[in-house]
């Protein structure tokens, strides 16, 4: 009996895909927990098998995150995925997006990684309302209701309406604004709760508090130097015109290294001023500070790395 040969299912027998389209659309805001994304096929010789978010945060999805879909692709049949696919051959449609890598399993499955515009919340995604600013009239420490998502807080004091100072106390939700009652007149003090410069709740004005010069003298004898809080890092946010520096309670501040402040990790320079929008090195690693100095976790920096849970790069 003869012997029948049969052609093996090869190149020779099949077409290469071509061009490719695929639409997306995200329903991904500011604050989801969820990742509700869709991609469908637009045009080409082949069908989507599935689509992942790679980059789900553990919380919610924060300003300017970057989410990361990967999309698998299969070839339809008599159609293949020929060595060295290029980005350039997928086109995307909907939302706003853009392919950042491409990588082929095989002759049969192409995997393409999409990375959509930066979310961007607006002021109503966050909840930044305070109230209830007012004075412990013992010592002249400033109290008020904070907001669930406050990064900080900022505090502008006056004396008979004219403006002394702004001062960041952290996360903390109250402060000691003794030294700043150094003479006799009407003191209040303006309190907001704010997410990002960009994203901040209104001011809120305290009521007043009107001591004589001789309860000036008296809280500057008692003041300990000692701002709102507890713990080493208790204390408070000054400007100058170089930045920003944070003084420990103890008067201290810190200089070339790490430290944490209401939760969130900052770095201080050798001045004592505090790093922004850039990376830091650190034991091997490299970290990224947002505008405001917050170390950057698990998340899509703006230059479009990713960063774990640690804040290191990935």
């Amino acid at each position: 009996m003869p012997f029948q040969a049969f052609a093996s299912k090869d190149t020779e027998d099949r077409s290469p895909v071509g061009s490719i389209g695929l639409n997306v659309s995200s329903s991904i805001h500011v604050g989801d927990e969820s990742s509700d994304v869709d991609v469908s096929l637009d045009f080409g010789d082949c069908d989507i098998s599935n689509v992942d978010v790679i980059n789900e945060p553990s919380g919610k999805w924060v300003d300017k995150d970057k989410p990361k879909l990967e999309v698998t692709l299969e070839a339809d049949d008599d159609y293949y995925f020929k060595s060295g696919y290029a980005k350039k051959n997928v086109t995307l449609s909907g939302d706003s997006a853009t392919v950042t890598s491409i990588k082929r399993k095989g002759d049969e499955e192409l995997r393409v990684v999409i990375t959509l515009k930066a979310l961007k919340g607006t002021s109503s995604d966050y909840s930044l309302d305070v109230d209830e600013a007012e004075w412990d009239q013992m010592d002249g420490v400033a109290e008020w209701n904070g907001s669930e998502d406050a990064k900080y807080y900022e505090l502008r004091v006056y004396r008979d309406e004219k403006f002394l100072s702004t001062v960041k106390p952290g996360k903390e939700t109250k402060y000691n604004l003794g030294r700043y009652l150094t003479q006799a007149g009407t003191y209040t003090f303006d309190v907001r709760a704010v997410y990002s410069d960009s994203r901040h709740g209104e001011w809120q004005t305290s009521d007043s508090f009107t001591i004589t010069a001789e309860q000036a003298q008296e809280i500057q004898k008692t003041l300990v130097f000692k701002e709102a809080g507890s713990g080493p890092a208790a204390g408070a946010w000054e400007q100058d015109a170089l930045g920003y520096k944070y003084r420990n309670s103890d008067g201290s501040y810190v200089t070339n290294n790490w430290q944490q402040i209401g939760g969130v990790w900052y770095f201080f320079d050798e001045n004592a001023y505090c790093k922004t929008n850039t990376w830091v090195f650190w034991n091997g690693k490299w970290y990224y500070l947002d505008v405001n100095g917050a170390m950057l976790v698990n998340t899509t920096t703006p230059d479009g790395k990713q960063v774990g849970e640690d804040g290191a790069l990935l």
